[in-house]
C-alpha cells in the first residue's frame, strides 16, 4: 500500500473519503518517485515534465510520447465519465443501472476507452513507438497487475499504471494501518462494530441462501455477507463444495492465483530524506520504498524505513519452519540489500533493524492462497467472479472480483456491492 492511486479529483479514494467525511490530506501523501532505467535516473514531479525528459531521452519519438498520453488522458477521462458513486461500473451492471441503451451505446460515447479495452499493452504501445527500450519504460509499473505487457489489457494498464504518470500515487500517513483504523473508526461513530479475532470458520448456507457465519462457537445470523477472503476460500473452504452447482466449483477451482512478492523491512541509522520516497530499478528489477520520507513519523530523527521488494513465486520458497526455508530466506534478503546498495551506499553498514516476508508469509497472514499480490491472474482472459455469487445473499468485494487489486480497485468493488446491495437506491 505504498503507493495508491484513486486519489485525485474524481478518483474513488477521494469520493470515499468524502463521503465519510474524511480529509485526503490527513491520510495521504504525495509520492515522489525515481526510475532507474540503463543507468539513468529519471524523476519527473508532473506529467508534462515525464514527458519532456522521456522526449529528451528518445528524440526521435517526441511527437509519439505526447500523442500518447493525449489519447490515455482522453481514454482514462471516458472510463471514469459515467462513473456511479465514484465507481465504473463492469458491463452487467452498466445495463442494470443505466439501461441496455447506455450499455449498446457505450463503444459510440467512449471511443478512446473502447478502444484500450480491445487491446493488449503491448499493441497499444506498438501503435505508437519504436523504440523497444521506452516501450519498457512504459512498462515499469505493470508489477501493480503482475502481468506482462503482451498479456495485460491495455485498459487495465491505463487505470493500474499509466495513471499514475497522469494523477501521482500516494502514500498511506502513519501506515495502512492508520487507513484501516480511520474506516473502522468511521464504523463504530454509527453504530457498526468491527470485531477482531474473529476468523470466519463457516459460511452458514441453507437451501442456497446465506444464513449467517460461524466464527469457532458463535453463530452470527445474517441474511447478507459480504466476504472479502479470496473466492478459493470463500466457496471451496468456507461455503462448500456441496452447496455449489460442479460447473461453478470447476471454474473457481481452474482460477490462476497472481504472483507474489518478496520483502526486506529495514531500519537504519541513516538520513535518506535526500532521496524520492519510490525507487523504481529497472536494471535491478527491485522497488526500494522510504516509507519515513513520506511520512517521517515512522522512523526516529536521523534514521529511515526502508522496504525492498521484487516479485517472487510461492512454488520457488520451500516449507516454513523448515532450515531450507530459513536458508532461502536470508539468502534472498542479503541479495535484496546488495542491490538496493548500489542505489544507497553505505546501507548494509547502517541496518538496525531487518525482517523478511516471503509468499509463505502472505499466505500466513493473509489467508490468500500462495500469497497473491491481487488475487487471481490479471493477464487478458481472465475472467473473475462476479461479486453476486450463487448464494442469494452472498457477496463477494475485494481483489478476487471486478476490477481485481490494488487498494483503488478494492475499494470500487466494496462500492459496487455495498450500492447494490442497497439497490442503488441514492439518485443517480
Amino acid at each position: 500500500m505504498e503507493d495508491v492511486s484513486g486519489l485525485w479529483e474524481k478518483g474513488p479514494l477521494t469520493y470515499l473519503l468524502r463521503e465519510l467525511g474524511l480529509k485526503k490530506e490527513e491520510l495521504f501523501v504525495k509520492n515522489t518517485t525515481k526510475f532507474i532505467f540503463k543507468g539513468r535516473e529519471i524523476e519527473a514531479k508532473s506529467l508534462d515534465e515525464f514527458i519532456k525528459l522521456l522526449s529528451e531521452i528518445f528524440p526521435n519519438e517526441g511527437e509519439s510520447i505526447y500523442a500518447f498520453f493525449r489519447e490515455a488522458i482522453k481514454a482514462y477521462g471516458e472510463c471514469y465519465r459515467d462513473a456511479v458513486y465514484g465507481a465504473p461500473l463492469p458491463a452487467e451492471l452498466i445495463a442494470k443501472v443505466f439501461g441496455e441503451k447506455k450499455l449498446l451505446n457505450y463503444p459510440r460515447e467512449h471511443p478512446h476507452f473502447y478502444d484500450w479495452m480491445n487491446k493488449t499493452y503491448r499493441q497499444k504501445l506498438d501503435e505508437y513507438f519504436r523504440s523497444e527500450d521506452l516501450k519498457a519504460l512504459l512498462c515499469a509499473l505493470l508489477g501493480y497487475l503482475g502481468t506482462g505487457p503482451d498479456k495485460t489489457p491495455a485498459s487495465s494498464a491505463l487505470t493500474a499504471c499509466v495513471s499514475y504518470y497522469l494523477h501521482g500515487g500516494y502514500f498511506p500517513k502513519g501506515g495502512a494501518q492508520r487507513f484501516a483504523d480511520s474506516l473502522k473508526h468511521f464504523i463504530e461513530s454509527h453504530g457498526g462494530e468491527v470485531l477482531v479475532k474473529h476468523k470466519v470458520d463457516k459460511i452458514l448456507v441453507e437451501d442456497g441462501e446465506v444464513k449467517g457465519v460461524k466464527v469457532g462457537e458463535k453463530i452470527f445470523r445474517a441474511p447478507v455477507v459480504v466476504a472479502n477472503a479470496n473466492a478459493k476460500t470463500t466457496f471451496l473452504e468456507l461455503v462448500g463444495e456441496d452447496h455449489l452447482d460442479k460447473k461453478f466449483v470447476d471454474y473457481i477451482k481452474g482460477l490462476k492465483m497472481s504472483p507474489s512478492a518478496f520483502m526486506v523491512f529495514l531500519g537504519v541509522d541513516m538520513d535518506l530524506s535526500s532521496y524520492p520516497t519510490l525507487i523504481k530499478n529497472l536494471d535491478e528489477g527491485i522497488d526500494i520504498v522510504i516509507n519515513s520520507n513520506a511520512d517521517p513519523s515512522l522512523a526516529p530523527r536521523g534514521k529511515s524505513s526502508v522496504t525492498i521488494l521484487t516479485g517472487a513465486n510461492y512454488h520457488d520458497f520451500p516449507e516454513r519452519g523448515t532450515e531450507e526455508y530459513s536458508r532461502k530466506k536470508r539468502r534472498v534478503a542479503e541479495m535484496l540489500i546488495q542491490k538496493a546498495e548500489r542505489v544507497i551506499p553505505g546501507l548494509s553498514r547502517h541496518i538496525i533493524v531487518q525482517d523478511a516476508a516471503t509468499p509463505k508469509t502472505f499466505e500466513r497472514y493473509t489467508s490468500m492462497p500462495e500469497g497473491a499480490l491481487y488475487s487471481f491472474d490479471q493477464s487478458i482472459g481472465t475472467k473473475r467472479p462476479y461479486f453476486k455469487t450463487p448464494i442469494k445473499g452472498l457477496y463477494l468485494a475485494g481483489a478476487s472480483t471486478f476490477p481485481g487489486g490494488g487498494i483503488e480497485a478494492v475499494v470500487i468493488s466494496g462500492m459496487i456491492c455495498a450500492n447494490d446491495i442497497c439497490n442503488w437506491q441514492t439518485e443517480i
